[in-house]
């Protein structure tokens, strides 16, 4: 069809959130390294018009809801005229390596909190 699947949408979302977390000061490695993982609870995504294979994509992600006890991502993908493909959000629980729920510390929200401010 020559427009790029609609699931390597979320894919992306995912890049940002990544590349997010990271410009932050608390990369993904990082945080699983301390044993908290941001597991993934609801995904939404509102196509606006297709990117065409070999586009370039541009993904801006931001923190709207941070809490203890988990957090929630925007997104918008950009095509390179900054015209919106398509716009999503993702929300998340913190766990533990068992996948059980838990608190993030202290340091991990002040960091992401800090970083949402600036």
């Amino acid at each position: 069809m020559g427009i790029v699947y609609h699931a390597n949408y979320i894919v992306w979302f995912e890049i940002g959130r990544t590349d997010y977390c990271r410009e932050a000061g608390m990369p993904y490695r990082a945080m699983e390294d301390s044993g908290l993982l941001i597991l993934v609870t609801a995904v939404n995504c509102k196509y606006r018009r297709p990117a065409r294979y070999d586009d370039a994509v541009r993904v801006r992600s931001r923190l709207t809801e941070l809490g203890s006890r988990g957090l929630a991502f925007g997104y918008a993908i950009a095509d390179e005229e900054n015209r919106i493909l398509a716009e999503g959000a993702t929300r998340h629980v913190f766990a533990d390596v068992s996948g059980r729920p838990r608190r993030a510390s202290v340091e991990i929200l002040e960091k992401l909190e800090r970083f949402r401010e600036s």
